[in-house]
């Protein structure tokens, strides 16, 4: 939507030209430049300081500013605001539905959410475990637990088993104060057999129910962010959803202090005949993955306005959580997605994008995932 929205402005400030000058036409390309970088410019607030921007829009207030972007930084404005656009025209995971369809599984039986919670963590792995050699080859970790996208890279210096598996993730669990943070950037996102208008059947339902398991079966406090950023004058609307996400994820963590992980939740987008489903204790249970963002293009180069301290915790993370799942629920995870852009997973080192099954899964099979999703991150946080 980005690049539409630069195109557009492009063509009025032509029209505008055009009809200030009469039939006298001399065009000033110089001011030209400068109106398309400064327009360029306003439209990479939105990511180098979403709250700026997201204030700027509320209040009708256009900040002008003397600043010219380099070309360098014109060239990653247009590759941070392009994913809007590619996750509305392409599916969000284009790599990711490749994968799936490869890994997919179809499976008719009814699927049923219950209230019994199992104690797998209690029991021995019976999943796949990893000799430590192979988890220090950054090959074998690329090769078996990623799927890297062509808009990013990654390496032995990011994808570093030794680094990612030493760094300490647990966290202090007890108190009544939230310690987790579950929100949603796509809060439309839906299921197979979704009822219209009923937020209990979309990804939001999905994230009130891993809160359910979280305080009930671990009683770990959690917050549950039930905002819509996905939506502007009651019509879906992503373009903005990351920006207005990031504005309030940073007011409730200094509103809530104790918060040391957030989780933002989402449903991937794939093709109508993989259905990313497997069965865990007995039920129907949509496949989920996790998503890093790396904050660099497919050349290794930083995104000079979009960085994030936290992207070695975040991927140590969620290695961490893809290896206790293959350990206690080896068919639960697809690889870990890698993308070039920040996702806002730079507010803390413990940040996760999870993507939980796709549009064609039950909102039963997305609920049951939640169970599981919960005992691994009970597990990583705990030390247990």
């Amino acid at each position: 939507m980005g690049a539409w929205i630069m195109i557009g402005l492009l063509a009025a400030d032509i029209i505008l030209q055009l009809s200030g000058l009469g039939g006298n036409v001399q065009w000033d390309w110089h001011e030209m430049g400068k109106r398309i970088s400064y327009r360029m410019f306003q439209t990479a607030v939105d990511q180098a300081n979403p709250a700026a921007a997201y204030h700027m829009r509320r209040t009708h207030k256009l900040i002008r500013s003397e600043y010219v972007p380099s070309p360098e930084d014109l060239e990653a404005v247009a590759e941070e605001n392009s994913a809007a656009l590619l996750e509305d025209m392409a599916g969000e995971n284009s790599e990711a539905v490749r994968a799936a369809e490869a890994e997919s599984k179809t499976n008719t039986a009814e699927s049923e959410t219950g209230t019994e919670y199992v104690e797998t963590l209690a029991g021995v792995p019976t999943g796949e475990i990893y000799s430590e050699k192979a988890l220090m080859d950054p090959d074998f970790l690329l090769e078996h637990f990623y799927t890297v996208d062509p808009t990013t890279s990654a390496d032995s210096t990011l994808i570093n088993g030794g680094n990612l598996l030493e760094k300490d993730m647990t966290i202090d669990l007890q108190g009544e104060a939230p310690k987790i943070l579950i929100y949603h950037t796509h809060s439309q996102e839906g299921y197979a057999d979704s009822e219209a208008g009923n937020t209990s059947d979309t990804v939001v339902g999905v994230g009130e129910q891993l809160k359910k398991v979280l305080e009930e079966k671990y009683h770990v406090a959690v917050y549950h962010d039930l905002s819509v950023y996905d939506m502007q004058d009651g019509k879906e609307d992503r373009n903005m959803a990351y920006s207005q996400a990031a504005v309030a994820v940073r007011n409730m963590l200094e509103e809530n202090p104790s918060i040391e992980v957030t989780i933002d939740l989402h449903r991937d987008g794939v093709p109508d005949h993989v259905h990313l489903a497997t069965e865990i204790n007995g039920k129907e249970t949509a496949q989920i993955m996790f998503l890093n963002g790396m904050c660099r293009n497919s050349e290794g180069n930083e995104n000079n306005f979009a960085q994030n301290p936290n992207l070695s915790d975040n991927l140590a993370f969620s290695l961490q959580l893809q290896l206790k799942a293959k350990a206690y629920f080896p068919e639960l995870v697809r690889h870990i997605y890698l993308r070039a852009y920040r996702y806002n997973l730079h507010f803390k080192p413990r940040s996760l994008l999870v993507e939980v099954g796709a549009q064609n899964n039950t909102v039963a099979e997305a609920k049951n995932a939640m169970e599981p999703l919960a005992d691994i991150l009970y597990a990583v946080l705990s030390g247990k």
